[in-house]
Order: C-alpha cells, then sequence, then structure tokens
C-alpha cells in the first residue's frame, strides 16, 4: 500500500480494503474484517445511498436523480432523499434519515462510507487510484459488471499486483449462468437447500429470507482473509470467485451422498424430515409445544434430544415416567425411531402444561440435550449466557438517537480478540479522509468532483 491505513486493533490491523458490495452476503463478508481492525471503505453512488440505508424502500428509486439547483459548492437534488450531504433539518421533518435503519447499522459497523459515481471516466480513474492503495477489493455484483466498468481482473492485477480481489456471485465468474441474478432465496433453491427444509407432504418450507445471503457471507470473510494470508507469503495477488450457490450445496450434508450411494430422492414420501433426526436416525429429536405465549401471541417451545440409552433414561427420570424405558416400543433407539411419532404426542403431553426455561434447566442438569427455542426478544432481553459473554457490547451511536447494542463477532480468540471498532457511518461521511488525506486530492480538487457529481 502507498499510504498506511489508519491505526486499528487487531490481527488485521493495517490491511485495508476497498468494499463496492451491497444488499447482505457481500457487505456480511466485509464487516467481519473489520472486527479484527481492517479498514474497510464501502462505496455508494454518487447522488444515492445503499438500499439498506432505508427501513423501507422509498415509493421511486433511480439511479439518476435529477439536479434541481447548485447552491454554492453543495448539490442539491429536487428529491431531497439523494443528497449526499446531511440535512441537519431532516431531524425535523418526517423524512427517513440516510442513516438510521436497522439493517445497515448491523451490516456496515466498524466501516467509512464514501461516495463515487463509477459510470463517471474520472469516477473510475479514482477507483484505479484507490485500487492502488488497497490489499483487497470485494464486490458482489453478477460477473459482467466490473469488466462493464473496464476493470477485468488482469486490469485490477495490473494495478496492484499484490491486491485480493474477491467476488461474491450467486453462480460464479464462468459457465453460462455467470450474468445470472441471484441473492439468498435463490441460491438457497438452486444448491438444493430449499427442497430439504419442511415436512413430508408440505411445500418446500425454505430457511427464512436471508439464510444464505447471511451464511454466504461468513464464507466470502473466510475466502478473503484465505487471499490475503496467500498474498502476504508470496507477495502476489490472487482472484477469489466465489459463487454462493456451490458454497450452500457444502451446507446439505449426506443428501448428495445418500442420492449418490442409494439412488434416494430428497422428496419422498418420509422427506423432509422435519426436526427429527435422520443421519444418524435418533429418537426422540424433536421441537415441543410448552405453556404459554410470546407477545406476538405465538406458542412457545423447547427442543429436546437424545442420543444415547442413557440419555433416554435420564429423559424418562425427568419425566416421573420410568415404565417407559420397560415398553418395548421405546425399550432401544431402533423401537423408538419406529414409534417416534407415539413418544413425541408422549414427550409433548409432558411439556404442554411446563414452562420452557425450567424444562431446559432440568433436562440439561440429568445430562439430557434440550434448548429453548428462543426468539429474539429472548436472546436480546432475557438469555443469561449471552449477556455472560457479553454478545451484544453498546456502542454511542448520537447519529440514531444514542446508546444501541450491535452483535459482536461470536469466535474468541484468547490474544487477539474480536471488537466492534465504530458504529455504521452517515452517507459520505469519509469523503474527506479518503480523497483529501489517502489520494492527497485539494479542497478546491474535491469540491469541484463534488459539483459535478463524480462524488
Amino acid at each position: 500500500m502507498n499510504t498506511k491505513s489508519t491505526a486499528r486493533p487487531g490481527v488485521l490491523s493495517g490491511v485495508r480494503v476497498l468494499d463496492f458490495t451491497w444488499k447482505t452476503v457481500g457487505p456480511w463478508s466485509t464487516r467481519l474484517l473489520t472486527h479484527y481492525g481492517a479498514e474497510v471503505i464501502h462505496v455508494e453512488r454518487a447522488g444515492g445511498w445503499d438500499d439498506h440505508r432505508y427501513n423501507a424502500t422509498p415509493p421511486i428509486v433511480t439511479d439518476e436523480p435529477k439536479v434541481a439547483q447548485t447552491l454554492g459548492m453543495k448539490k442539491v437534488y429536487s428529491d431531497p432523499q439523494f443528497n449526499t450531504h446531511r440535512d441537519e433539518s431532516a431531524a425535523a421533518t418526517d423524512r427517513p434519515k440516510l442513516y438510521a435503519a436497522p439493517y445497515f447499522n448491523t451490516l456496515h459497523n466498524g466501516k467509512l462510507a464514501i461516495s463515487l459515481n463509477t459510470k463517471s471516466p474520472e469516477g473510475l480513474k479514482i477507483v484505479e487510484r484507490l485500487i492502488g492503495m488497497c490489499d483487497a477489493l470485494v464486490e458482489n455484483f453478477s460477473a459482467e459488471v466490473l469488466p462493464s466498468w473496464g476493470l477485468t481482473w488482469e486490469r485490477i492485477h495490473a494495478l496492484n499486483p499484490r491486491l485480493v480481489y474477491m467476488s461474491t456471485s450467486g453462480f460464479g465468474h464462468s459457465g453460462d449462468w455467470k450474468t445470472y441474478r441471484s441473492y439468498g432465496p435463490t441460491a438457497a433453491a438452486q444448491s438444493g437447500m430449499t427442497l430439504a427444509s419442511g415436512l413430508p407432504g408440505k411445500p418446500p418450507a425454505g430457511w427464512g429470507f436471508s439464510y444464505l445471503d447471511v451464511m454466504g457471507g461468513w464464507m466470502g470473510g473466510l475466502s478473503l482473509i484465505q487471499g490475503l494470508l496467500q498474498a502476504k507469503k508470496t507477495g502476489k495477488g490472487c482472484f477469489v470467485d466465489y459463487s454462493v450457490t456451490e458454497g450452500a450445496m457444502s451446507m446439505l450434508g449426506t443428501y448428495m451422498l445418500d442420492y449418490q450411494v442409494n439412488g434416494r430422492r430428497t422428496r419422498r414420501p418420509d422427506f423432509p424430515p422435519g426436526n427429527r433426526a435422520v443421519f444418524p436416525a435418533l429418537a426422540p429429536h424433536n421441537t415441543y409445544r410448552c405453556a404459554g405465549r410470546d407477545r406476538n401471541n405465538q406458542d412457545w417451545w423447547v427442543f429436546i434430544a437424545c442420543e444415547t440409552q442413557v440419555q433416554f433414561e435420564a429423559l424418562c427420570s425427568v419425566m416421573e415416567q420410568p415404565g417407559l424405558v420397560l415398553d418395548t416400543k421405546f425399550a432401544n433407539n431402533e423401537a423408538r425411531v419406529t414409534n417416534q411419532a407415539e413418544l413425541d404426542q408422549i414427550i409433548s403431553n409432558w411439556t404442554r402444561p411446563r414452562r420452557r426455561y425450567d424444562i431446559m434447566r432440568k433436562c440439561q442438569a440429568a445430562g439430557v440435550i434440550a434448548a429453548v427455542v428462543q426468539n429474539a426478544e429472548d436472546r436480546v432481553e432475557y438469555d443469561p449466557q449471552l449477556q455472560h459473554r457479553e454478545v451484544f457490547p453498546v456502542i454511542d451511536n448520537p447519529e440514531v438517537g444514542g446508546a444501541f447494542s450491535y452483535e459482536r463477532y461470536p469466535v474468541r480468540l484468547s490474544r487477539t480478540p474480536a471488537t466492534v471498532q465504530s458504529r455504521a457511518p452517515v452517507l459520505a461521511e469519509h469523503n474527506q479522509y479518503v480523497f483529501g488525506e489517502l489520494l492527497q486530492m485539494s479542497e478546491a480538487e474535491i469540491n469541484s468532483l463534488r459539483e459535478r457529481g463524480v462524488i
């Protein structure tokens, strides 16, 4: 790098990442690196904003906002939501702030933010200069986007031979599908994960709206670190071509092996198994309704599983039904799997009038696997284990009204602990630092670029 990055604590201190990511899977990858000290420069389009800066999508979105007037060196658009400068009067109006959306603050805390028009030749020249002083470039566009800017891997490598370029896309950068659009549910469906979800005889249930965006982000962060380690060892950068769909296939476990070896398809009369265990077959292994409901009038549940005969006997003791062990239908695991519908009903009858945390504590005290099926309120407000491990550190963020809890990186390293470096940035907050300090532009140059819509 030509200019040393700002000092941040962590094993990745000194690493600078140029972040063209958007939506979820890409931003999640780069956010992971901030927890260990990397300086991540998140690029948003000049005159616009990252999709997740809003709590809800505005009624009209355009890439080409119309300039209404120019006041001095400050650019003003006919739609005030496109203004790239902070408007202090926004707090006194009903207009949503460009930095207050919860998801943006989750995805981008610890990052820097700049605005840049990559459709402008001047903007692309600035991108090339930033590539020259960064250790990594990350984007999650489809395969044709950066080449359409003239930024092929060959061009990027020529600009900075040490740079690691990671592209996170739905289907990768080769093959007939490389230009296909994709997001989390697309990757889940195409990988086979969606078909493996749900209950027998029911439509596929899916894995939540954005499961593959988040898990894909974790895999992407790992891939990026691997590339950075290789560059550090060899002095040569590399192109990391990461297909989220292919990554999702690795999460299917033995389903593909089951087909290859046994010829059994994913969807058949007894599949998918829902919460029941198949590889290996275990019983009991399910969620059971408990007493009470949450604030949304939804039932509370607890998960219970027994991997061994000792655990099942302990569960029978907790339920005060020792006679179940003597019943031939439940005498061993094979019998329990055969008769698990009846066994599930017996356990449900026991859990139904009882409180979920009481069930978990009693089962765990007896050596039985059990866990409360928690919702978001449970995890944030009541889970004593998460509070003990300080999973939700508090960051002061005056831009959104004070101190708020954020989720900490969950991996604990004794010598180099992960930290939440800072709040999420406001729109174009670090233009002065990046363009002025890093690129050594004068104030007049920066004002001229801003006036002409380049930044």
